[in-house]
C-alpha cells in the first residue's frame, strides 16, 4: 500500500496492483481496475517513485520470511533519493 493525497487534501492509501494506467495530463489522475479514478496531488515520478519504494519494501519482507536475509545497500533516506534501489545477499565472512 501506498499514502496518496489527492488534488483536494483527502489522504489514503491505495494498492500498486490495482493501478490501472496513470495519466499525467496536466494533473496526475490514477485510475483504479474497479473504475474509480483519483486526481492525485503528487507529480508522476514522484507516484513511480512511492510504487518503486512500495515494492522494494514488499520484496525485502518476502525474502526474509523465507528465511533469508536481504538488506538495503544504503539508508531509507538514500533510497528514497536514488534512481533504482537494489535487495542483495550478505557476503560470505
Amino acid at each position: 500500500m501506498i499514502a496518496v493525497t489527492c488534488r483536494n487534501g483527502e489522504h489514503f492509501t491505495i494498492d500498486p496492483a490495482e493501478i490501472e494506467r496513470v495519466e499525467a495530463v496536466p494533473d496526475t489522475v490514477v485510475h483504479m481496475v474497479g473504475g474509480r479514478t483519483f486526481v492525485l496531488a503528487a507529480s508522476l515520478d514522484e507516484l513511480l517513485r512511492d510504487i518503486r519504494d512500495a515494492r522494494a519494501e514488499q520484496l525485502v519482507a518476502q525474502k526474509r520470511l523465507a528465511g533469508g536475509t536481504a538488506e538495503f545497500a544504503e539508508s531509507a533516506s538514500t533510497v528514497r533519493a536514488a534512481a533504482h534501489l537494489r535487495a542483495r545477499e550478505p557476503r560470505d565472512p
